[in-house]
């Protein structure tokens, strides 16, 4: 005979889902910033080279830009995966214990500038006001992201 699971323990592993993926990624973040300047460079040199032929195909041929390019982008993207996790668990959180959801978003908007204290003490790295404003807006995009995947699975 096949377990139902009843709407409580559903949304309690809803929640504890959305959790745990929030928490691992903020610590892959964080260790990602704990890597040191010269292998941060080498891992975007990386990047730079991958794209190299999609950069050129958008006109771009300064190999400064496309290093801005790929280490801003970066910031964007690993913060919109943030972004949406943490909508995730704001809402899982909301639903399953029907509190107010203001203390998961104060934590999820300080994980940026404890990512660039991180970095103020790692040989070769240097944190950046600009850069934590570029991953909030990269968290905005992310929780645009999930409201609108929300939106299509209601439909």
């Amino acid at each position: 005979m096949g377990r139902t699971t009843s709407p409580d323990s559903a949304r309690r592993s809803s929640l504890l889902l959305w959790t745990v993926a929030f928490c691992v990624w903020v610590l892959f973040i964080w260790g990602h910033s704990l890597v040191p300047g010269p292998q941060s460079t080498l891992e975007s040199d990386a990047a730079v080279s991958y794209l190299d032929t999609l950069f050129v195909a958008l006109g771009i041929s300064d190999t400064q830009l496309m290093t801005l390019v790929v280490r801003k982008g970066a910031h964007v993207l690993e913060y919109a995966v943030l972004g949406f996790l943490t909508r995730g668990t704001l809402v899982a959180r909301r639903e399953e214990r029907g509190r107010a959801v203001m203390p998961v978003g104060l934590l999820a908007a300080l994980v940026p500038v404890v990512d660039e204290c991180i970095q103020l003490v790692v040989p070769g790295r240097s944190g950046m006001v600009q850069d934590v404003l570029i991953d909030l807006a990269g968290m905005c995009l992310g929780v645009l992201v999930g409201m609108g995947v929300s939106r299509l699975r209601r439909r």
